[in-house]
């Protein structure tokens, strides 16, 4: 087994209505955005309002039963094929293959035993 540090470094929150939810949260903690990526997907940036901290982005369905509900929360892994592997011999299941997201990195999504869908990426700002 690899021994990983695997930090929380993205969060989505996932609504059915975008610019609504930018809104509220514009409101309530002053947070400000960018339109990035595909359509519909909405940066959240930091105090600076240049850093992304993490988006506003069109509801999807990582569960087969339900809509994904709450934040969406991204861990920044070394390997994302060991991180696979760990993910199925302690449990877990895995929701999405690994996807390459140009100029971003390798990123699956996986589901842990009490039925939480959450995703692990690892950042390489070099692939196609």
């Amino acid at each position: 087994m690899v021994v990983m540090h695997p930090r929380l470094t993205h969060f989505a929150i996932n609504t059915d209505d975008v610019e609504a939810t930018q809104a509220f949260y514009g409101s309530v903690f002053g947070w400000r955005f960018r339109e990035y990526g595909p359509p519909g997907f909405v940066q959240i940036l930091d105090e600076s309002g240049e850093e992304p901290m993490g988006a506003i982005q069109p509801r999807r369905q990582l569960l087969d039963d339900a809509p994904t509900l709450g934040f969406e929360c991204t861990f920044g892994v070394d390997d994302v094929d060991e991180v696979r592997e760990q993910i199925l011999a302690a449990g877990g299941r895995i929701l999405m293959e690994k996807f390459t997201i140009p100029n971003v990195g390798d990123l699956i999504a996986f589901e842990d035993p009490g039925g939480n869908p959450a995703l692990a990426m690892r950042y390489d700002d070099s692939v196609e």
